[in-house]
């Protein structure tokens, strides 16, 4: 679990100067599903208060934002125990062992999960702001970005994530 943690929080810094496209929702998704429920949420919920504690160079967000970012990382982590037990089902098992239809299924865990994070987060913006329709309107390009390039790392990376886990579908 530790070494997700840390895995999560170090590839989040690399490309911190390309907004919206990071690598700490799949690390955090992958938790889930190579750990379960209960290990994904504790991987999501520790990396990102530490990230957003202690690691990122942008300082402390408020409470609401710091609580929606966190939460919303548990979530994340909990939804991939959720995939883990869906791939558990023999009907499903036949499927998620093939990489195409993995990496489809995982995209599209990706693209919502991430309209999940990114509505959370900046629903606790325009608390913050208190201007929820200006807020909300400027967050739209972020957020496509931000859906898109998380559809793309999570069917990119879902073949390494299929080989770790691989011993699940046999």
């Amino acid at each position: 679990m530790g070494v997700l943690i840390a895995l999560a929080i170090a590839l989040k810094l690399p490309i911190l100067s390309i907004p919206n496209v990071e690598l700490l929702t799949f690390v955090i998704f992958a938790s889930g599903f190579l750990l379960g429920l209960v290990g994904g949420a504790l991987v999501g919920i520790i990396a990102m208060s530490i990230y957003t504690t202690l690691v990122s160079p942008y300082g402390i967000p408020p409470l609401p934002i710091a609580l929606a970012q966190v939460v919303s990382m548990g979530l994340i982590g909990f939804a991939g125990g959720l995939a883990l037990a869906t791939s558990e089902i023999p009907a499903w098992r036949g499927i998620l062992s093939c990489p195409l239809p993995f990496a489809i299924t995982l995209g599209i865990c990706g693209v919502a999960l991430t309209i999940v994070y990114d509505l959370l987060t900046n629903l606790a913006v325009a608390f913050v702001m208190g201007q929820f329709v200006p807020v909300m309107l400027a967050a739209i390009p972020f957020a496509l970005l931000h859906i898109f390039s998380n559809l793309v790392i999570f069917s990119i990376l879902s073949p390494i994530l299929l080989r770790l886990s691989k011993s699940r579908f046999c």
